[in-house]
């Protein structure tokens, strides 16, 4: 068995890696307890209770965890945010509220920040054991440009940069690193943003377990195989 952390594990396709991963020592992290919770006695997991954009918070759980596991052999960062609208349309009702300066730079901080300090706070443990594997659930949003979502492509093309500008120095300490790049999923992602899509759109989606299923055929490669990003839609999505 391995150690490994999953954030944004409370639901959608946290929950399903956590799931198709479940006989694994696994970490779960997110802000939603309730659900959290939830996942973990499924999963038989511990948790912990961790916003992914506060780095004094990474930095006291990521203690907590080194301290109690000693070893970490796969980071799994799933936690994101969704945002939508074109600059011309931010004034319309549908869009304002999601809009605001103050979320925007939460989605920021969540898809990029987050991705960033949790990567950085798990390497030192990670080139000290002289291995390890990291995959970032990042989005088709993060390798072509989509105009409707310019913040979210900012967010997810910020972190698909960072993982390519790192890669070869991970390598280097026997550390390799993953982009799985989605398409559509079905999941409350677009709802709990308040821009829930119609759905005939809907349908042609990942579910959340075809994803976790991506990530785990990731996981189970032979260590010495890494695959820089991998993407995957459904085939009505395209």
């Amino acid at each position: 068995m391995k150690n490994v952390i999953i954030t944004g594990a409370a639901n959608g396709v946290g929950k399903a890696i956590a799931n198709i991963l479940k006989n694994n020592n696994l970490i779960l992290i997110d802000i939603d307890e309730e659900n959290l919770k939830r996942t973990a006695e499924q999963t038989n997991a511990t948790y912990y209770i961790c916003d992914v954009s506060n780095d004094k918070e990474i930095v006291n759980i990521i203690n907590e965890i080194e301290v109690k596991y000693k070893t970490i052999d796969c980071l799994i960062n799933c936690a994101g945010m969704w945002i939508s609208g074109d600059l011309s349309k931010m004034d319309k009702p549908i869009y304002k509220e999601m809009n605001d300066l103050e979320r925007i730079k939460k989605v920021i901080d969540t898809n990029v920040f987050g991705t960033i300090a949790m990567i950085k706070s798990i390497f030192p443990i990670m080139k000290e054991q002289g291995y390890g594997q990291i995959i970032n659930i990042n989005s088709q949003s993060g390798v072509m440009c989509e105009p409707p979502f310019p913040i979210y492509n900012a967010s997810k093309t910020g972190a698909n940069a960072f993982r390519k500008a790192i890669q070869n120095d991970l390598a280097q300490s026997n550390i390799k690193i993953t982009d799985v790049c989605p398409g559509l999923i079905q999941t409350d992602f677009y709802k709990r943003a308040n821009n829930e899509l119609p759905e005939n759109i809907m349908n042609t989606g990942l579910t959340p377990e075809d994803v976790a299923n991506t990530v785990k055929f990731v996981f189970d490669l032979p260590h010495e195989i890494t695959v820089p990003s991998i993407e995957v839609r459904n085939i009505k999505n395209y």
